[in-house]
């Protein structure tokens, strides 16, 4: 094909703009799957193009190539989403912390931990000590010590180790169950080699991280606030920055999400 401005804006050349334009659009997408849909998209076009316009085999052949691999990883994928099977408890863990993850993402990440059901007084993490796993609260009840004093209380759907896990830091609090629980653990370790080869799930655990730590500021406030004007005073200024804090802990998150990189997942 001569290259003149007539051939650069006739019907040929639009549809190969578009095959191309779509190409470029599925290497934006953050999620692997519209990823794939586009990639789809970008190699019928292209077929359609190098057949039609150019008669190009090799072109044809090459095209052809690239939609069956990502119509056998769409397929593969959906026949994981299908047979990712959930308990209640595990079904109520994947609603409260990982909504927008795909199942089989959610399966992999709890398939990594156990669960475990503990007496009152069992130690999660001591202050100043490191993490060893990341918890989640199915039942239960745990009180968060800091310096001896009491300053929280996390109830069921709360993380516990959420604010050091991924960064291999001491714990800046204790926490003692205060009544029989059932609680996910995770090794931390294995936790971080997980987020590290999946950016979408270390962006749904920040998430839920931020909203956990959001929670453990407003009860810490409002026990504060108690103690300093007796029992039945109502939350005052104090919670109100603490929820300022919490909503800039959750913008933060937000400012993250928006400056990652498109998900790269296993």
């Amino acid at each position: 094909m001569e290259l003149t401005i007539e051939s650069a804006l006739s019907l040929g050349a639009w549809v190969g703009h578009l095959s191309y334009f779509l190409l470029v659009l599925s290497m934006l997408m953050r999620r692997i799957h519209a990823l794939r849909v586009f990639a789809v998209l970008s190699a019928v076009v292209g077929i359609t193009y190098a057949a039609v316009w150019l008669s190009d085999p090799v072109s044809v052949f090459w095209e052809s190539a690239l939609l069956l691999v990502h119509l056998g990883q769409l397929a593969l994928m959906r026949w994981e989403e299908r047979r990712a099977t959930f308990s209640e408890e595990e079904a109520a863990f994947v609603e409260e912390v990982l909504p927008a993850l795909p199942r089989a993402v959610a399966r992999r990440l709890l398939d990594l931990g156990w669960w475990v059901r503990a007496e009152e007084g069992a130690v999660l993490t001591r202050e100043g000590d490191s993490v060893p796993h990341l918890f989640y609260l199915a039942e239960g009840e745990a009180t968060i010590s800091t310096g001896g004093i009491d300053v929280a209380v996390c109830g069921p759907g709360a993380f516990v180790g959420e604010v050091t896990v991924l960064h291999d830091a001491p714990a800046t609090a204790t926490a003692t169950l205060s009544r029989p629980s059932r609680y996910w653990a995770v090794d931390a370790r294995v936790l971080r080699q997980a987020v590290d080869a999946d950016p979408a799930l270390r962006r749904a655990l920040q998430a839920s991280f931020a909203r956990t730590m959001r929670d453990k500021l407003v009860r810490s406030n409002e026990r504060m606030a108690k103690e300093r004007r007796g029992p039945d005073a109502g939350a005052g200024p104090d919670v109100r920055a603490t929820l300022d804090a919490a909503t800039t802990l959750d913008a933060a998150t937000a400012r993250e999400d928006a400056s990652a990189p498109g998900d790269v997942p296993s």
